[in-house]
């Protein structure tokens, strides 16, 4: 069958094939699909198919709009960002049964609470009708702290930089993500800041990530930082 390359990634390969993605499968693979089997239940994962001839893993194509920035209109409606809040919290949920498994591409985070997706972003995402109906590229999922998938959600759709909206709005639509998810909001701010750092390494040590260090993404992520600060010190962020 025809190979459809995929675009949007960044680190893989990513190609479809009618009604499946096939994508490298590195050593956690049979760990992520375990997750994955877990989690399909809830509707919100890709099918599993195993390990293609070539070596990649094969997944269920999620149809819908991913998330790419920047955001639409219809996908920063507060109805999807507590949809958001409230799929992620199902996810994390359920995948406290392998929290103290092993084999996951990124080591244990304490206190590890659940099996975070590590990059819950908008762009992981897959809306349909401007709510969010599922999440792919799972290959970063590890045991960590429900604040570390909700701090870069919460970054990424309030959101913490200076894309649109007032910094009052931004801490608005913070406060009712982690309101929908059933966490406090005292200390995102700090967690945001937290994931910010941890990109910024991950850019600037990591090999996989040589594009990214080549387009500068780290002093990118370094202006928004400064920009929270300044919007915690206008408003006493929390």
């Amino acid at each position: 069958m025809n190979e459809e390359l995929l675009t949007g990634g960044g680190l893989n390969e990513v190609v479809r094939v009618g009604s499946t993605v096939r994508r490298p499968a590195g050593p956690w693979a049979p760990r992520v699909h375990e997750l994955l089997r877990r989690l399909a239940p809830l509707g919100f994962t890709p099918e599993v198919h195993g390990i293609d001839p070539e070596g990649r893993e094969v997944l269920g194509y999620l149809p819908g709009e991913v998330g790419h920035p920047p955001l639409g209109e219809a996908l920063r409606s507060e109805e999807a960002l507590v949809a958001y809040a409230r799929m992620m919290r199902a996810l994390h949920d359920a995948s406290v049964p392998l929290v103290d498994a092993s084999g996951w591409q990124l080591p244990t985070l304490e206190p590890a609470e659940v099996v975070c997706h590590g990059d819950l972003a908008p762009y992981n995402v897959v809306f349909a009708a401007g709510l969010p109906v599922g999440v792919i590229d799972w290959d970063t999922a590890h045991p960590a702290p429900r604040w570390w998938d909700v701090a870069y959600a919460v970054y990424c759709l309030a959101p913490f930089s200076p894309e649109w909206g007032t910094p009052e709005s931004r801490w608005e639509r913070a406060e009712l993500f982690c309101s929908a998810y059933g966490c406090p909001s005292e200390g995102i701010t700090d967690h945001v800041l937290t994931r910010l750092a941890d990109m910024v390494r991950t850019i600037r040590e990591n090999p996989a990530f040589h594009v990214q260090r080549a387009e500068k993404h780290d002093e990118y992520y370094l202006s928004h930082v400064e920009h929270i600060r300044a919007g915690r010190a206008a408003l006493a962020y929390r």
